[in-house]
């Protein structure tokens, strides 16, 4: 990744005191980081469009690749890669018919910032993995890197990750287990958030029931209502990551 078009990206709406209240990038600075395909004009795609692009992109990219560039993220910090596997994940079951798509009003998205997406999913692995448009870049950007293999440590800290989720308490509500994760895995608590973020996308971090009370103020989406008791679906950890876990 070009050091100096992330770092054109990054000030376009991040400073030392978190987001910028304007957005704006030099335009000598936006074509260049253009250039290295980290930003982007703005783009109108039908809902149509969309799908189809989405269905093209999971008949090329191989389930492996996605798992192993969840994987290497835990030691090289490719928030990125590991942003993937969640937009995988929902792009699939949305196109199969299997999960709702939350902004279904949508027929078309009109001039979209993609650049803001690209910023949340480098910085944070992304904060929009149930938006069709955000798995779309996510995918498409994807596709285009050489992921590596995951090293024995990426291994043994996701091993280590899932022995936490399956050690958690009945009861337990997710902010526990986030800070619990901090004895596993190197990272923010932001980094942690966003992890079991998309292990609730994938059904992994999978609620076993939705009439659970929650904690009033939060920022979750997928495992808000996750409970200690619910561990983790093996099923689909078996499915994406079983080769690694034998």
């Amino acid at each position: 990744m070009d050091k100096k078009a992330k770092s054109i990206l990054f000030k376009t709406y991040w400073s030392s005191q978190g987001w910028k209240r304007e957005y704006e990038t030099d335009p000598v600075d936006f074509e260049y980081a253009k250039s290295k395909g980290l930003m982007f004009d703005p783009i109108s795609l039908s809902m149509k469009e969309v799908k189809s692009s989405l269905k093209s992109l999971l008949n090329r990219i191989e389930k492996e690749k996605i798992t192993n560039g969840f994987l290497s993220s835990l030691s090289n910090k490719r928030l990125d890669w590991r942003s993937a596997l969640a937009s995988y994940f929902n792009a699939k079951l949305i196109l199969e018919g299997k999960r709702e798509f939350y902004r279904a009003e949508i027929f078309k998205y009109e001039n979209e910032d993609l650049n803001v997406l690209n910023f949340e999913r480098i910085k944070w692995s992304g904060v929009r993995h149930s938006d069709l448009l955000y798995n779309y870049l996510d995918l498409k950007l994807f596709e285009q890197e050489s992921v590596s293999k995951p090293t024995e440590l990426d291994i043994q800290t996701f091993k280590d990750i899932l022995k936490t989720i399956n050690d958690s308490e009945n009861g337990e509500y997710p902010g526990k287990l986030r800070d619990r994760l901090k004895d596993v895995m190197k990272g923010s608590k932001n980094e942690r958030h966003t992890l079991m973020e998309i292990l609730g996308c994938c059904e992994i971090l999978e609620p076993k029931s939705y009439d659970r009370p929650t904690t009033g103020r939060h920022d979750w989406a997928f495992v808000e209502y996750w409970r200690g008791e619910d561990k983790f679906n093996k099923k689909i950890v078996d499915e994406y990551f079983g080769q690694y876990l034998k």
